[in-house]
């Protein structure tokens, strides 16, 4: 009879002890970068470079702005399709203008499945160019779901920023999910628009001084990976990656997120 008592315990310990463990996070890597249309420093194609990149810090997700698909001697050169040959990622790619041989824009590339996406065309002035969002959203694991957003503001104009920032915050800012967004934002921490950020997003570099973009002095920060405020986000840790500084005019930046 104690012995049946004591296999009762020791079953009823187990079960609560599982129970009250500590639920482990889920960390997704994300890199941002503004890849300068395919071309490095010299107008060389710097995709073998952004392969490499990929490869050494092994992302879960990469986000890209200024890239291209472009009809080059007859051939389709799509930029992010080619990387997500190379690397086996899932990509999806927003295009934000049309040239006589194809077009500029931004991209997604995930380690996950994209179970739904979004090309968001983003307000502009008149004459200004033609700017845009594109948006997957994940589903990394049975309980969570996440968005992941790709933009590129108008570098030119304070007012477009400001007017497509208004856009992304009444477009995303409402989310019951939560969001990353991974932004080249063209302006720095103490310019306009990064203040109307401030109240509902994390700025995975809040308070970091290094530059990301090659000519940039301390606190020159034009690119950023921001997360929507919400209990099940987190950010873990920030970096601006200078292992390719002559692949294009700005760096990657890489932010570990941490999801409960």
């Amino acid at each position: 009879m104690k012995r049946i008592i004591l296999l009762i315990f020791i079953l009823i310990t187990s079960t609560a002890l599982r129970s009250s463990a500590v639920k482990k996070a889920l960390e997704v890597r994300v890199i941002s970068f503004n890849m300068h249309h395919g071309e490095d420093l010299w107008g060389k194609s710097n995709l073998r470079q952004v392969i490499k990149l990929i490869e050494l810090h092994k992302p879960h997700i990469v986000a890209l702005q200024a890239v291209d698909s472009l009809v080059e001697n007859g051939i389709v050169a799509h930029q992010i399709r080619q990387i997500a040959a190379q690397t086996g990622m899932y990509y999806v790619y927003g295009a934000s203008d049309s040239l006589s041989n194809g077009s500029h824009g931004v991209g997604i590339l995930s380690t996950w499945p994209l179970e739904k996406t979004q090309n968001l065309q983003l307000p502009t002035s008149k004459g200004a160019d033609p700017r845009t969002m594109v948006c997957a959203l994940l589903n990394p694991i049975d309980d969570l779901r996440f968005r992941i957003c790709s933009a590129r503001l108008e570098y030119a104009s304070v007012f477009d920023r400001a007017l497509q920032s208004a856009y992304i915050n009444q477009v995303l800012g409402q989310s019951v999910q939560p969001v990353i967004l991974a932004m080249d934002m063209g302006a720095r921490p103490n310019e306009q628009p990064y203040f109307s950020y401030r109240n509902s997003w994390i700025d995975a570099a809040k308070g970091s001084l290094l530059p990301t973009w090659i000519e940039g002095v301390s606190g020159d920060r034009l690119d950023y990976l921001m997360a929507l405020k919400n209990t099940r986000i987190r950010v873990k840790s920030y970096t601006v990656i200078k292992d390719f500084p002559t692949a294009s005019d700005h760096f990657p930046i890489m932010a570990t997120f941490e999801f409960w």
